[in-house]
């Protein structure tokens, strides 16, 4: 028997309660960070839609976007240790219909978005952008943005009766990565100042006919959740530190890198780190053993300092097969070997041959070019163009991680 809608709403912390059961070999929580061993199955994230029930969205067309969030949902893995979902409705005032920890149960969600209420009214989508951050992405009502988790929010609207600018900027900086979703007569522009850059990644479309088959598969392409994958490897950053790279755009390389291995189960046994810093000659500021959790790593991160000088990326590269050998001899068996190479411009020497060898070694390496960066030595570096990044700008980095990390998690079946 299908619950009355009064019992499924706002059911603040008392539906989700995760908690550790012991040793389970797909999921273990441990230091507040989930270690997931099989990555296909790993999805995760918290995701708040947000959603427009305003009287310019017709019964008919409200009823196409819960066939679209049932679908999108119906294809998440849902569950309180991996992805959470809220459901906020939005007219003249915004009210949450589901927090993040409302439901334990697929099953359950989706029945009751079969039910979700439409109660026309005017369109504030950015009355409902604020309303989202204050109320929905807090510890409270189920976010896990302190363990890490990726924050995710999905705005469905038609063109906005109040400023969204404001707002969806506030969102984005409170951490949360945001897709909008145009429906009928949403507006282009507006979409694009409510969603994450790059817009191209971030914004999407319902077609509303009576005959929508709702086809997500472009949605869930676009969509992107933090995926913990692999429990062992050994990961380098071999990052520029020249005179070129100014220094508020070098506190943004750190800022990636940390929030790069906050992805990760950092431990001895589990995910290692490392970072050479470069300019004419590289310095290893730290080693794979150096640090044995991901505070001490974040905390060493913090502490790098820039000293200037040229950019020397060949000589740096073939610096790096000695740190990997030294860490070989640390494992008890061989892991997956990882290097993400940030620079901000074209090296001085040759970096084709240096990367190749590095390949041969086994180590997987992702090119991140920022600025006057060389695309033909990214590409050198990297190998091929799925590996290779460029950004116009540090504070334009963060969408990179989630490249990354996707990339590396396909990896053990491109690979196997």
């Amino acid at each position: 028997r299908t619950p009355r809608k009064s019992t499924w709403q706002l059911l603040g912390n008392s539906g989700c309660r995760c908690v550790p059961t012991g040793l389970d070999n797909r999921l273990l929580l441990t230091n507040n960070f989930l270690s997931i061993a099989d990555c296909s199955e790993a999805s995760l994230a918290d995701i708040v839609f947000i959603v427009d029930e305003s009287s310019s969205n017709s019964t008919a067309n409200f009823q196409l976007v819960r066939g679209f969030i049932h679908k999108i949902v119906e294809g998440l893995d849902i569950d309180c240790k991996r992805v959470r979902v809220g459901i906020v409705l939005y007219s003249n005032k915004a009210s949450a219909q589901v927090y993040l920890n409302s439901f334990q149960e697929k099953t359950d969600i989706l029945q009751f978005i079969k039910i979700l209420p439409h109660r026309h009214g005017l369109t504030y989508t950015g009355e409902a952008l604020e309303y989202a951050r204050e109320k929905m992405f807090i510890k409270e009502m189920g976010s896990r943005k302190e363990q890490g988790v990726q924050q995710v929010a999905i705005v469905i609207t038609g063109k906005s009766q109040d400023n969204v600018t404001s707002h969806a900027a506030a969102l984005r900086r409170a951490g949360v990565t945001v897709y909008a979703v145009g429906i009928k007569d949403a507006d282009e522009n507006e979409l694009r100042q409510i969603a994450s850059d790059p817009p191209n990644k971030h914004q999407s479309e319902i077609k509303m006919t009576n005959n929508a088959s709702y086809d997500t598969s472009a949605f869930f392409s676009l969509l992107i959740l933090g995926c913990l994958q692999t429990d062992e490897a050994d990961m380098f950053f071999l990052i520029d530190h020249s005179g070129s790279i100014e220094q508020l755009d070098f506190a943004d390389m750190k800022t990636f890198i940390n929030k790069f291995i906050n992805t990760f189960h950092i431990g001895p046994y589990h995910i290692r780190v490392g970072v050479v810093k470069f300019s004419d000659t590289p310095a290893l500021e730290f080693d794979l053993t150096t640090y044995p959790d991901k505070p001490s790593v974040e905390k060493a991160v913090d502490g790098i300092i820039q000293l200037g000088g040229g950019t020397k990326t060949g000589l740096a590269l073939n610096s790096m097969g000695p740190h990997f050998d030294r860490a070989k001899a640390t494992r008890s068996h061989k892991v997956r070997e990882y290097l993400i190479v940030i620079t901000d411009g074209e090296s001085e020497d040759n970096v084709k041959d240096q990367a190749a060898k590095l390949r041969a070694q086994g180590i997987t390496i992702y090119a991140i070019g920022v600025k006057l960066a060389n695309d033909t030595q990214l590409l050198e570096i990297a190998g091929s163009q799925e590996r290779k990044f460029f950004v116009n700008n540090f504070d334009a980095l963060k969408p990179i991680k989630n490249d990354i990390i996707t990339d590396i998690c396909d990896l053990p079946s491109q690979q196997a």
